[in-house]
């Protein structure tokens, strides 16, 4: 690892701003980032960025060799840290492939390569034959080894934590803190279950993480 000077230590509990990019250390790919125009040259499925992230010391929201780093480097620091796989995705575990008939993929979704979903679980599709398809449940970078290019932009405080926190869980909603009190409010078309688990996730959080003694969710929907 290859670091800056720091100006200010930070611990665990700590909520920070950082920006990263992450690419394969063998093959210079990117496979996530922080950074729009990184994102948009990468030209890869799902990596989606919209600037810095706020992630929490000690929680777990970012690989620990990375925390560590953050760690390490402090408030305005920049730094270049090497993830292996075991702290990362893992090795491959070549018993987690299987071969099943094509008829279980959609024939406009049979590519190789293709991340798709097989009776609810996700999987890359390895190769396809006349009547089968080889599948590969291992994550997408297990056993690859990353590197990521890191800057802490600091710690922040007061109000700007639980809006970092709320972006942390991908909620669309408004939340704010005011004397102790968290107050959500949602606004969709429709219910969604992937929305209720982020919005159960955030509250969870947020009264562990946040000076709050009451929470009150409001949730409406347009018709």
């Amino acid at each position: 690892m290859t670091s800056t000077e720091h100006a200010d230590t930070l611990v665990d509990g700590d909520f920070v701003r950082i920006e990263y990019t992450a690419r394969a250390a063998e093959s210079g790919h990117v496979v996530d980032t922080t950074d729009p125009a990184v994102a948009a040259d990468a030209d890869l499925d799902g990596l989606d960025a919209d600037g810095p992230i706020v992630v929490v010391l000690g929680e777990g929201h970012v690989f620990e060799p990375v925390e560590e780093a953050i760690r390490t480097v402090g408030s305005g620091g920049s730094t270049t840290v090497t993830v292996e796989p075991d702290d990362a995705f893992g090795m491959r575990d070549p018993n987690r492939r299987e071969t099943v008939p094509a008829s279980l993929v959609p024939a406009d979704r049979r590519e190789a390569g293709r991340t798709v979903s097989v009776a609810g679980r996700e999987c890359v599709i390895e190769s396809i034959g006349d009547d089968a398809v080889h599948l590969d449940y291992n994550h997408s970078l297990a056993g690859v080894t990353l590197e990521y290019d890191l800057s802490v932009d600091g710690r922040i405080t007061g109000r700007n934590r639980v809006e970092g926190l709320r972006a942390l869980h991908g909620l669309d909603a408004e939340a704010t803190v005011s004397d102790g009190s968290l107050a959500v409010s949602v606004s969709a078309t429709d219910p969604s279950r992937e929305r209720d688990r982020r919005l159960r996730a955030f509250v969870h959080d947020a009264r562990r993480l946040l000076p709050v003694d009451t929470v009150s969710v409001t949730q409406s929907y347009s018709t």
